[in-house]
């Protein structure tokens, strides 16, 4: 390709993301034009935040979902790998409907570039399911992600939803329900024995209210070989709630699934979305800065947290671009140590591979 080919190929790439050509010479300032974000409102540490590789380690997958557009998604955004957490959900309001060979064959198919899980989020563990009281409904259950995790394939188990507001998506009219389901449950348990055993984490939903905490406490005890990811900073809870747990539970991880904000941001577990709580704890302010408590957190444990978009819903993919963006300008305040092992490092020793079972 010329010279006016090169120049006129990146005009497109630059037009496509939404950024004024003029800003194009420097990445950092295309990503705050992207995001929206004021530079001005936030101290930069890691000005290479906008070109650091990142590892997407909570997202799913959904029947609708092709390998070939999610690995296209990761290309633009810089992503090097990407979590899928397949939702194994039939009725059509939920979106679901994939299956966990469906996340192996991404794999397969793209070596590298996903972590595929044996999913949580499937009909049998519904709130109202025998799955949770039957000892027969729930020996089945175990059995066959057992026979899973043996082939060594799968790279965790996940996104198990136990406490969890209710919601709707407008761009699709697609759901997700109200659900309390104790974290302490004996099904729960065993899934965390099988996480241990294979060494593999299991990542589970529950939002940190005063009883849900004591409950996640209790499951932490009863399986203290299982390395748990706690979705969304821990339940989204406060910086000296997460700092106990952290400190008392050296297995345990946070992801900052959908943790972001900023003025783009229009709903999402990073704000009060899908109703505000005395319990939820924000990340990022709107205007995109990083609140100094949850900032001093990162920094104190910075080997303990995950980013991760989390488009539950396949409309929402559309903003995959500007969710990696906007986390972007999250590890840009950090200090590099610390975005550069939040961004992917801690992501690729998590997920380095499955364990034989012991």
């Amino acid at each position: 390709m010329n010279r006016a080919g090169l120049l006129f190929t990146l005009v497109c790439i630059i037009a496509d993301l939404g950024v004024p050509p003029g800003l194009a010479a420097d990445p950092l300032d295309r990503l705050f034009e992207q995001t929206r974000v004021n530079k001005e409102n936030v101290r930069v540490e890691f000005p290479v935040a906008a070109s650091v590789p990142l590892v997407d380690a909570h997202n799913h997958l959904n029947a609708d979902m092709t390998c070939e557009n999610l690995v296209a998604d990761m290309d633009r955004a810089g992503v090097t790998s990407m979590v899928l957490m397949p939702r194994h959900y039939s009725k059509p309001s939920d979106g679901g409907r994939a299956t966990d060979e469906q996340a192996l064959d991404c794999d397969r198919r793209f070596p590298g570039r996903f972590i595929p899980f044996i999913g949580g989020q499937r009909d049998e563990m519904g709130p109202l399911r025998r799955t949770w009281r039957d000892p027969q409904e729930r020996h089945h259950l175990l059995w066959g992600m057992e026979e899973k995790l043996k082939t060594g394939r799968y790279r965790g188990l996940g996104e198990f939803i136990l406490v969890h507001h209710a919601y709707s998506v407008k761009v699709s009219g697609e759901t997700g329900g109200e659900v309390r389901i104790a974290a302490d449950e004996p099904l729960m348990i065993a899934i965390a024995g099988l996480g241990a055993r294979y060494r593999v984490p299991v990542l589970f939903h529950a939002e940190a209210e005063p009883e849900v905490i004591t409950q996640v406490h209790r499951l932490f005890k009863a399986a203290p070989n299982t390395r748990f990811i706690w979705a969304h900073n821990c339940g989204r809870g406060s910086a000296s709630q997460i700092r106990v747990f952290l400190e008392t539970y050296p297995n345990l991880t946070c992801d900052l699934g959908h943790m972001f904000n900023g003025p783009r941001t229009h709903g999402g577990y990073g704000t009060y979305w899908p109703r505000k709580t005395p319990w939820i704890h924000l990340v990022m302010d709107e205007n995109g800065s990083v609140v100094p408590d949850m900032k001093a957190l990162f920094e104190a444990f910075p080997g303990r947290f995950l980013i991760g978009a989390d488009n539950a819903h396949t409309p929402v993919k559309k903003w995959y671009g500007y969710h990696m963006a906007i986390f972007r300008v999250m590890l840009a305040q950090l200090s590099p140590p610390a975005a550069r092992r939040i961004s992917h490092e801690n992501a690729r020793a998590l997920f380095a591979k499955p364990g034989a079972a012991r």
